[in-house]
């Protein structure tokens, strides 16, 4: 055979091989269903021919159900080409049969298979802030002359953080253009209920457009809104997609071909590339780290698109005028594109060029069709559009009238820089591990404005109370060895945000205002921590909102910013306001750091200090499961029932709601995961304190609120979860720094990862009268019936694997369950609250002994986990040997090791033996390490001995003393 005919062979296996993953890759369909669905018949001849050519080749057939099973492997892409190029080799018939079949059916396939020679999957994804981070001073645009051409990106992103990162790639990559003929304008039009990524996107553009849509995305309502808005001067026109990695000379081409041509408008490219994870994380690496002007192809792999319907569109500005600019009846994915080239076609003249194709980073996939699985736009007529109506009204879906802006300024006492309350310093901790989303704890105050009262009235009362409370008028400041101090300003202007609405889009539009304001992080370091807004009906103040940081305020200091914001505009002068003068923060955390402050968190640190050594390392030991596409789930129940059963077991037992529940949880949640004990940190108010009661700032704390889940009756267990809970309100004020110490501390002598990832949140009011209101008249099993529960949030990232909150609504009480799903599947969050209904709603009618109510879980609750023979009891925890011996080989790689169980008298003992050479090392030193590895192993403590024997030698040899629990 000649070489040529060998290089055919291979050739002819590699695209059998490619058919394979054409059939069988998920991310196919998901590229665009239309074109799979114009091409699936074709890939599924195809690979019913691979799979009888290899029907007597059993080694053959085993590459080709391995790369069915990750068609996304190119190494099992390249196996299964050599086991075909074999077999081809000795079947010319067949060879012939095949090419001749590939040969046709490629002329006729949307959707091929792009695998680079040099391309690994072994690449490593990026975040927002890793892409961020690469940024660069822009490069080769001029900063005068006009605006020859107006680049419109529009986007929205609620999937946690995919397409921000794409968006950043893009733009970084337009800052880095060889275009030098004349300036290039970037908008980037975001829509969605609030903004949500304006922080990060609007330095690195031109102008950031927010359009308020909280609906179906609308694409080319969005492209209108940034022409519109932006777009006046521009000689040519580019919309591009947000997750399009443009190369250097992708302006200067384009550009120069409305120049040689003269054409209307065109796609410049007649291929695109959708690449997979690791392919995205490769480009965005070179093109916008390594700054290359291009990215190779032979780097990447993915799923190309033939004459992809849009991308990259140019037209001359005049011509997307003129045709009326999208269609904007197109909502959801699909058609927008199609449309608008087919009326740019038919107006002038239309192209398309060949260059290399457009590289479309990976994202998560939105639905392309409607629940009955037919196309969003279906409905539309095409190329029947003509925006003689007008378009890219920014307010066309909202309810909101004219926006505008003022200032309240202030003059008073200024206060040097000191340290952080403890609250705020827990609150900073948190925001500093969220990052650009830390958002997600924005406060919000909403208080009505008295008939009458002018627009001067009501700043005024704003400037009253941002004079009487100094934490609306503070900043953080960070010291070069980065501790938060917390700095009172003398003097300066904070933005209020003024809003019209009619008389019947009030509430719509508060909601509109609301969510602008809150869906943004504050930089504390050179913003207010604080954001008003004026609603207006008619010109007539109707509603103030405040927006308030969590660091600086909780919902203590929002109720008091109420009540008084309340009284202020009812006409109450500032010295009739109750808390004469105020507490402040600064002096609250000078008493922190005084010698009674220090006694105060002390006592609460030994307590912390007791509670932490006799609880499991964590409520979730595994093993480690799937997640769902979004790690983070949150799923709401309505449930009267579990309100007003909660009410009546109070009454009988005397204890709060707050109480009950949490042990009705906390018996819940242990048989979920199949604990003895359930560990839970709570958020503390601290208002009952001297000196915190009114104070406008953070005040919270956690306490840990272990309950042992005993044969008791559930009465009892409700005495002993209250006992601890008073216990903490009474002995959790701590500063959390040392707070992290001492978790630490405990950690390393018990050798384990202490992992308090279960929160349990209680936001209701349950003042006032709230409680206990029981209605004796309701049936409780007609009220479960009435029972909802339904997804509410979606997120990538959070710092819990456990979530449960509740707050007041009227007679029921929703409560929310936040879930990592990679340790408590999904399919068992709605089992889950509807047991704790179910086991409320028992307990109401009369008190149970606890292991009837764990029957009653066992048959109606979520799955119990099954723990075999494999895992043992240490320590309180539940462990898995291998996985004790997995850390130990992560954490000592260059040590052999094994890990021995003997019984004790206390239960199970873990020793280590450790075959190192070097004298140096000792026991101490080894066990640090296994503990430092522990958070990645949830079924493993440290052992606790060390027996160190000399490199190769036996294992037992010389015994070195024990290091670990307790010690």
């Amino acid at each position: 055979m000649t070489t040529g005919t060998t290089r055919a062979v291979r050739a002819l296996a590699r695209r059998l091989a490619d058919y394979a993953v054409l059939a069988h890759d998920p991310a196919v369909p998901a590229a665009t269903a239309g074109y799979w669905e114009m091409s699936r018949a074709h890939y599924a001849a195809i690979d019913g021919g691979t799979r009888e050519l290899l029907a007597e080749d059993p080694a053959g057939a085993q590459a080709h159900r391995a790369l069915v099973a990750r068609p996304d492997d190119p190494a099992r892409h390249r196996e299964l080409t050599g086991r075909l190029a074999g077999t081809l080799h000795r079947r010319p018939a067949e060879q012939a049969r095949l090419g001749a079949l590939v040969g046709a059916t490629d002329r006729e396939i949307w959707l091929d298979h792009h695998l680079g020679d040099r391309h690994t999957a072994g690449t490593a994804p990026l975040g927002p802030e890793e892409v961020r981070a690469l940024v660069r001073p822009p490069t080769g645009r001029p900063a005068d002359g006009g605006r020859q051409v107006h680049v419109v990106i529009p986007f929205r992103d609620r999937t946690g953080g995919g397409r921000t990162r794409n968006l950043l790639a893009c733009l970084i990559a337009l800052r880095d253009q060889d275009h030098a003929s004349g300036p290039v304008r970037v908008t980037v039009v975001e829509t969605d209920a609030h903004p949500r990524w304006r922080e990060l996107i609007e330095p690195l553009v031109d102008s950031y457009v927010f359009a308020a849509h909280d609906g179906r995305f609308n694409k080319s309502w969005t492209v209108n809104v940034g022409v519109v808005a932006e777009g006046a001067g521009s000689v040519y026109t580019c919309v591009l997609d947000a997750d399009i990695l443009v190369d250097r000379s992708f302006v200067r081409r384009n550009v120069r071909r409305f120049l040689d041509d003269g054409h209307t408008a065109h796609v410049c490219c007649d291929r695109s590339l959708s690449l997979d994870g690791p392919s995205t994380a490769e480009a965005i690496a070179r093109r916008c780290g390594a700054a290359d002007a291009e990215v190779p192809l032979d780097v990447l792999r993915g799923v190309l698109l033939r004459e992809p319907p849009g991308g990259a569109l140019w037209t001359r500005s005049e011509a997307y005028a003129e045709v009326g600019g999208f269609d904007e009846r197109f909502e959801g994915w699909g058609g927008e594109d199609e449309d608008i080239t087919r009326r740019l076609r038919r107006s002038g003249d239309f192209r398309r060029y060949g260059d290399a194709p457009l590289l479309h980073l990976d994202h998560p996939r939105p639905p392309m069709r409607d629940g009955a699985e037919q196309p969003f736009n279906g409905h539309v007529e095409m190329g029947s559009w003509d925006g003689g109506d007008g378009y890219g009204d920014p307010f066309a879906y909202t309810a909101a009238g004219p926006r505008s802006a003022t200032a309240i300024e202030f003059s008073a006492t200024a206060r040097p820089p000191g340290p952080l309350m403890w609250g705020q310093r827990l609150l900073w901790n948190d925001s500093q591990w969220l990052g650009e989303k830390d958002h997600y704890f924005n406060m919000t105050v909403t208080v009505p404005v008295p008939p009458g009262r002018r627009l001067t009235e009501v700043l005024d009362a704003l400037r009253h109370l941002v004079h009487r409370h100094e934490a609306l008028r503070s900043r953080v400041v960070v010291t070069p060895d980065g501790e938060p101090l917390q700095e009172v300003l003398p003097s300066g202007a904070i933005d209020v945000l003024l809003a019209e609405a009619a008389p019947d889009t009030v509430d719509e539009v508060a909601g509109e205002c609301r969510g602008e304001l809150f869906g943004r992080s504050f930089r504390l370091a050179d913003e207010w921590p604080v954001r008003p807004c004026v609603l207006s009906v008619r010109g007539e103040p109707a509603r103030v909102t405040l927006v308030l940081s969590h660091v600086f305020a909780d919902a203590g200091a929002a109720e008091v910013l109420a009540e008084e914001l309340t009284e202020l505009l009812a006409g109450a002068a500032v010295g009739e306001l109750p808390g004469q003068p105020p507490a402040q923060p600064l002096d609250r955390a000078a008493h922190e750091n005084s010698p009674a402050g220090r006694k105060l968190s002390a006592i609460a640190l030994r307590r912390l200090d007791k509670q932490l050594r006799s609880i499991p390392q964590t409520m979730f030991p595994g093993p480690v499961l799937d997640p769902d596409p979004y790690r983070f789930r949150r799923m709401e129940m309505r449930s009267p029932a579990l309100t007003e059963a909660l009410r009546r077991t109070a009454g009988r037992e005397r204890a709060s709601t707050s109480t009950v529940l949490l042990a009705t949880l906390a018996l819940v949640l242990a048989t979920a995961t199949g604990q003895r004990t359930a560990v839970f940190k709570t958020v503390l108010g601290n208002r009952a304190f001297p000196g915190l009661e009114r104070l406008v700032g953070n005040a919270l704390s956690n306490g840990v609120v272990p309950v042992e889940i005993e044969d008791v009756t559930f009465a009892a267990l409700v005495s002993a979860v209250g006992r601890v809970t008073m216990g903490n309100l009474l002995r959790s004020q701590c500063d959390p720094t040392e707070r992290e110490a001492v978790t630490a501390e405990v950690s390393r002598a018990r050798g384990v990862h202490v992992d308090l990832s279960v929160f349990f949140n209680d936001t209701r009011d349950i003042t006032g009268g709230r409680e206990p209101r029981m209605r004796p008249e309701a049936d409780l099993d007609a009220l479960s019936a009435t029972t909802r529960t339904s997804w509410v949030g979606e997120w990538e990232r959070q710092d819990a694997k456990f979530f449960f909150h509740t707050r007041s609504a009227d007679d029921c009480d929703p409560v929310y369950a936040m879930v990592d799903t990679a340790f408590l599947p999904s399919a068992s969050v709605d089992a889950l609250l509807r047991g704790l209904e179910r086991v409320a709603v028992r307990v109401a009618e009369a008190d149970r002994p606890v292991r009837e109510l764990r029957e009653l879980l066992g048959k109606h609750g979520p799955d119990t986990p099954v723990r075999g023979p494999d895992w043992l009891l240490v320590d309180h925890c539940w462990i898995r040997p291998a996985d004790v011996a997995a850390a130990l080989a992560a954490a000592l790689p260059k040590w052999p090791s094994e890990v021995s169980v003997v019984e004790s008298e206390d239960g199970p003992a873990l020793t280590a033996h450790v075959a190192c050479g070097d004298p140096s090392v000792s026991p101490q030193d080894l066990h640090r390490a296994v503990v430092a590895v522990l958070p990645d192993f949830p079924a493993a403590v440290a052992p606790s001995r060390y027996l160190i024997t000399p490199a190769g030698g036996p294992p037992g040899g010389a015994a070195e003393e024990p290091a670990g629990r307790n010690r």
